[in-house]
């Protein structure tokens, strides 16, 4: 809901960005920060100008069906969290793909927005053909009445953090390594479904995740996580897989709440992947399938609570 305060705000300007953002990654925090440092100098908004569907998907350039970093409601609460005022979402579509950098700033960005300052990334292109680069949006600035600002790249290794580098990590079950370019622990969301019961029957009741069909998933394998579920964070013991040794054939995101005990089906859950323990196997039975969730679950109660 908008205050008058913010109206009055909006009404005055406001410092923006233009990008996907999607992960929101260490890159994406140090330009999100500056816009919010100079919104703030300046008393103005910071609003994010960002898109859904992803290009990439629109434009058929990902690949994989399952694409996301993160969600249109994922990156909607990570912007708010970074202290975001407004975070404008323009559908992408080819129409839109075809427009020149001159059309969309005065469109969007001083049509909708009132913008006083965009601040971009080191790499920042946009518009038909990416021709919006620095020196055309310092034109476009100068004519129009708003100053452009970059930020410098964030390096990890030696190079930019990235979109590509963090789903290259979550892709190859890397979880340390993307959490070390996102700046938290890589994570999902879901609504819990109502499952067969069968953890429940080995002594590890399970929660089954609804996953956004487009939301990229780490490998099949048993993760060491959290859980955040009912306001409360518990540790997890997280599998994605088929389970083959119950003759699954779906792709599954599930996990045993260590600690926890309720009904939550129907109810809203984020898994927060920490470490790969192993891949996905399938044991010979029920039995043995029941030591090796025991044994994993106590390795992954050894591993979140040591220092």
């Amino acid at each position: 809901m908008w205050s008058a305060k913010m109206i009055e705000k909006t009404v005055k300007g406001v410092v923006a960005t233009v990008g996907v953002f999607d992960g929101v990654h260490l890159g994406h925090v140090k330009v999100l920060e500056a816009v919010c440092s100079r919104a703030k100098e300046l008393g103005l908004l910071a609003a994010v100008l960002t898109f859904d569907p992803h290009p990439d998907v629109v434009l058929g350039k990902s690949g994989i069906d399952r694409f996301l970093l993160t969600t249109r409601h994922e990156k909607e609460l990570l912007l708010a969290n970074l202290g975001v005022d407004l975070a404008m979402v323009v559908e992408f579509t080819p129409e839109l793909a075809r427009m020149d950098t001159p059309d969309f700033v005065q469109k969007y960005l001083l049509g909708s927005l009132c913008l006083r300052e965009l601040v971009i990334g080191h790499d920042f292109r946009m518009g038909k053909d990416r021709e919006g680069d620095k020196a055309l949006l310092g034109r476009l600035g100068s004519k129009f009445g708003f100053t452009v600002a970059d930020v410098e790249a964030v390096l990890l290794d030696g190079s930019p953090v990235s979109s590509t580098r963090v789903r290259g990590a979550v892709s190859a079950g890397d979880m340390v390594a993307a959490a070390r370019l996102l700046g938290r622990n890589y994570s999902v969301e879901g609504i819990v479904a109502k499952g067969e019961g069968i953890g429940k029957d080995l002594g590890f009741p399970t929660a089954n995740l609804s996953i956004d069909e487009k939301k990229l998933l780490p490998p099949d394998g048993v993760y060491a996580g959290l859980a955040e579920v009912r306001g409360g964070i518990f540790k997890a013991a997280i599998n994605i897989g088929v389970r083959p040794t119950v003759g699954g054939v779906n792709r599954l995101a599930e996990a045993h709440f260590i600690g926890f005990c309720g009904d939550i089906v129907g109810e809203q859950v984020s898994l927060h992947f920490v470490v790969r323990m192993r891949p996905e196997r399938k044991f010979p039975n029920r039995e043995e399938l029941r030591k090796a969730i025991a044994s994993d679950v106590e390795k992954i109660i050894y591993l979140l609570t040591t220092p």
